[in-house]
């Protein structure tokens, strides 16, 4: 992990190792995983932690994250919208869940707004705008847990997650948009993966189940998104729109949605050992 360390003809570790993987979607380009200390200050006691190699996987620089224009804009936050969603097969059952007109198992979640820009702040008070945010280190991130993003807005307890789950939608090479209800640390880290992003538009691959698909807010909610609220939040990759509300890491996240489910969660299995 340190620069000019690896063998010109690779390590000759496992293909689908980590290391290699990551080559294939380049989280290392916000997430370094080791950078080198200054000089600590002699005068509190750190001398030792001065010029070492630390794992924190961050380069603590500000990228840009994905911007829906109708919530950074409004008056207030977003209302708090319940969206049913789709329990998966074998997934842990909450007292919120429900069965629907054809006998599936529906749970009730508090859906994630994908907009992460928050314009607290103005250029005369800060050095960022609202949708700029320093690369969260990753370091400890197994242990500690949720709730994850700079809001915490990715959320898990077990207080929340038998009644009161956040849900979002997520999408792998099998399927775009699939309903995702957070209930274990692995949909946590695999909500939080997915914010990194504009949700995928709507496609031949968006299952025909509950919570599945764009995540436009229904009419009730307080925002105006305009006439067409899906092309707003779900803009087509190749669109205006879509580039100039995108994230720094929409490359990463295009690549991440390419891998099998069972490769997005090797991902989720090494950021747990963190």
């Amino acid at each position: 992990m340190i620069p000019g360390r690896m063998p010109a003809g690779g390590d000759g570790l496992d293909p689908n190792a980590i290391n290699q993987a990551d080559r294939k979607l380049n989280c290392v380009g916000c997430h370094t995983p080791i950078q080198r200390t200054g000089q600590s200050p002699a005068d509190v006691g750190a001398e030792h932690l001065s010029f070492v190699w630390a794992p924190i996987f961050s380069d603590l620089l500000l990228h840009k994250m994905p911007v829906i224009d109708a919530e950074r804009f409004s008056q207030r936050p977003r209302d708090p919208l319940v969206i049913a969603r789709l329990s998966a097969r074998g997934e842990r059952q909450g007292e919120d869940a429900t069965e629907d007109e054809a006998g599936r198992r529906v749970s009730h979640t508090f859906d994630l707004p994908r907009n992460l820009a928050h314009d607290t702040f103005t250029n005369q008070k800060a050095s960022a705008d609202g949708r700029e945010f320093r690369t969260a280190p990753l370091m400890g991130l197994g242990r500690i847990g949720p709730p994850f993003l700079h809001d915490g807005r990715v959320y898990l307890s077990e207080l929340t997650a038998g009644s009161k789950p956040a849900g979002t939608a997520t999408t792998n090479r099998k399927f775009t948009n699939a309903p995702l209800v957070v209930r274990r640390v692995d949909d946590a880290l695999l909500a939080a993966i997915e914010l990194h992003d504009l949700p995928a538009p709507d496609d031949k691959n968006t299952p025909q189940t509950p919570g599945a698909g764009c995540p436009v807010p229904p009419e009730a909610t307080d925002v105006s998104y305009g006439p067409s609220p899906q092309d707003v939040i779900c803009p087509p990759y190749d669109s205006a729109a879509s580039q100039t509300n995108r994230s720094d890491s929409r490359e990463v996240i295009l690549r991440f949605r390419e891998l099998s489910p069972e490769d997005q969660q090797a991902v989720v299995e090494f950021l747990k050992q963190l």
